[in-house]
């Protein structure tokens, strides 16, 4: 792997400085049909933007941060939680990474704790009850942006030693034992529909297994691992990681750049142990090789497993192998765009002191610098807000000592 050409720091500075520019105002960030409370795509995102531009620019992006938040809590119909990306979750993680001090935004985050902890144990409940069943656990129980790992990403910041982030972790370790299904025995986190759908489809008679870090059993995976690194543990925890990691290992397909891990697997195919011959899915943080290399990289530096560190590595040197026009990225934001890739990739360089992957940075820089002169909505998670905020990972050059983080929405701290 070598050097590849690319913008400087201080070229992404500017781009920074211009997405900036244009999402100061609240008002201007209003899209028709968004939630203002949303993560992904209202106030709450770009909040966090303007958090972490504090650290560099001081007041006056801070007072932009506290604008956007105060926008989100006015949003039409009150604050609900239905998961870490929406109303009294979003709103919270955004305060509590912009708290300078114990008494910062405390009167909200006394609020707005014990709304999400009851929201919380109420998903994980469900959660337990679905795996109980045997017929199927939709994603939206157990996943990072509506369910049951998602809320618990939160609570490790909010309540770490409270009850309901030990009932969270409880029914995300259920998720490690196999169920009896109809079909014959399967991992404790199998879908009886297609994914996305709650029915069964052509394409998956027989239900699927998700591993995308968003949506799949790789955010179970990450949160078990930073809250075990926390000191927070329930039992089988540590058995629960070895799992979910061992399986994400012996899942990986191959072809002629090396290993990947595909979006899903069919229940017909780990039913008759095997993993067939499939095109490298898009190199993203919701599905693919970097959000799963991320989850696996937790797992082994928590349990100190060098073999899972490595085969995140591996993983991810062979995504900046490919051609730039095979990941199948989509504009450039965090959740499927170059954002994301150039933000983990980031963070695993320095977590690895990994010169080969720092030195694909700029170019992938520029990729998402490029995509931010085209028409960009603004938000977080597709949007200029989180595209902004991948490049000020990169131009910073170092991993952050702030914990939490922005990047702990995408469970990837």
């Amino acid at each position: 792997m070598t050097s590849s050409p690319g913008i400087s720091a201080d070229e992404a500075r500017e781009a920074i400085d211009k997405v900036a520019a244009r999402l100061r105002d609240p008002e201007a960030v209003a899209t028709p049909g968004t939630r203002a409370d949303s993560l992904a795509a209202g106030h709450p995102g770009v909040a966090l933007l303007f958090t972490t531009l504090a650290a560099d620019q001081g007041d006056d992006a801070r007072t932009v941060a506290h604008a956007h938040l105060a926008a989100a809590i006015r949003a039409e119909g009150g604050l609900h939680t239905t998961g870490l990306y929406s109303g009294t979750a979003a709103v919270a993680l955004a305060a509590r990474l912009a708290a300078t001090g114990p008494d910062a935004y405390l009167s909200l985050l006394t609020t707005l704790t014990p709304r999400i902890a009851e929201a919380a144990v109420g998903r994980a409940r469900q959660l337990r009850t679905a795996h109980a069943e045997g017929t199927g656990v939709p994603a939206h129980l157990y996943d990072a942006v509506s369910g049951t790992a998602g809320l618990a990403r939160l609570l490790l910041v909010l309540d770490p030693r409270g009850p309901a982030l030990r009932e969270c972790l409880e029914a995300l370790v259920d998720l490690a034992e196999p169920v009896t299904t109809a079909h014959g025995t399967l991992p404790g986190w199998w879908a009886a529909g297609g994914p996305g759908v709650d029915g069964s489809s052509a394409e998956y008679p027989r239900g699927h297994l998700n591993l995308g870090l968003a949506h799949g059993i790789p955010g179970p995976l990450a949160v078990l691992a930073l809250a075990h690194e926390q000191g927070v543990g329930v039992a089988g925890q540590e058995e629960a990681v070895a799992r979910f990691a061992g399986w994400l290992v012996a899942r990986r397909s191959e072809d002629s750049h090396g290993p990947y891990w595909p979006m899903v697997l069919r229940a017909e195919d780990e039913l008759d142990g095997s993993t067939p011959p499939a095109p490298a899915t898009r190199a993203a943080w919701c599905y693919g090789s970097p959000g799963v290399a991320r989850a696996l990289f937790l797992a082994g530096r928590a349990l100190d497993e060098p073999a899972w560190r490595e085969a995140a590595a591996r993983s991810l040197h062979v995504v900046l192998d490919r051609p730039a026009s095979s990941r199948a990225l989509e504009g450039p934001g965090l959740c499927h765009g170059t954002a994301g890739l150039l933000h983990i990739a980031a963070r695993m360089a320095y977590d690895l002191d990994d010169a080969q992957l720092a030195a694909q940075l700029p170019a992938l820089a520029t990729e998402v610098r490029d995509a931010l002169d085209g028409p960009c909505e603004p938000g977080f998670l597709e949007g200029a807000a989180g595209a902004a905020l991948a490049l000020h990972t990169y131009a910073e050059a170092r991993p952050s000592t702030q914990l939490p983080y922005w990047d702990a929405a995408l469970l990837l701290t």
